[in-house]
């Protein structure tokens, strides 16, 4: 049995390290680069490649090397993404814990990627498995401020406008 395997960490945090240190695009409505490197990324991730392996990385770890993959995962390419597909990465998302996503990725680029896999995890089911989690995680972070609290105790599910909201009180 291979414990390393079993330890490492999540691959969203790991990949938030990473688009964080290369300044990976974000923005959901994106006409330059309609922020392809996640999209590979995120079908590496759900086809269960991590990127703290080497073979995450064929091209090279520079700057959206990923685009060179496009291709081949394409998953997230499409209007229509396939609700199993959604669920994965919903599940690997709901697994990461925003402390440790916070330590590594600049501020407010981590949001921005959560809110990338948001806007991918439109089901019902996907949105409420990564609401669940992050309404939790997003209490704790905001325990001392009563008016985020009752914000955040009013919300069942969690939407990309939610967290303008809650970078506004970060702020």
């Amino acid at each position: 049995m291979n414990l390393e395997k079993n330890t490492r960490r999540n691959p969203f945090v790991a990949l938030c390290e990473y688009a964080s240190r290369n300044n990976w695009c974000w923005k959901i409505i994106c006409t330059t680069c309609g922020h392809s490197a996640f999209r590979v990324a995120f079908s590496k991730i759900v086809r269960n490649e991590h990127p703290d392996d080497d073979i995450f990385w064929p091209n090279g770890k520079e700057n959206y090397s990923v685009f060179k993959e496009r291709d081949s995962y394409n998953d997230f390419n499409s209007g229509i993404i396939d609700v199993d597909i959604q669920l994965k990465l919903a599940r690997i998302v709901a697994d990461a814990k925003i402390s440790d996503i916070q330590k590594i990725a600049k501020f407010p680029d981590w949001l921005g990627y959560i809110g990338l896999v948001m806007h991918y995890c439109y089901n019902d089911k996907a949105s409420k498995i990564l609401s669940d989690s992050l309404i939790l995680q997003f209490k704790e972070l905001f325990q001392a401020n009563k008016y985020m609290m009752e914000y955040l105790n009013s919300k069942q599910t969690l939407s990309v406008r939610d967290l303008e909201i809650l970078e506004n009180s970060i702020i």
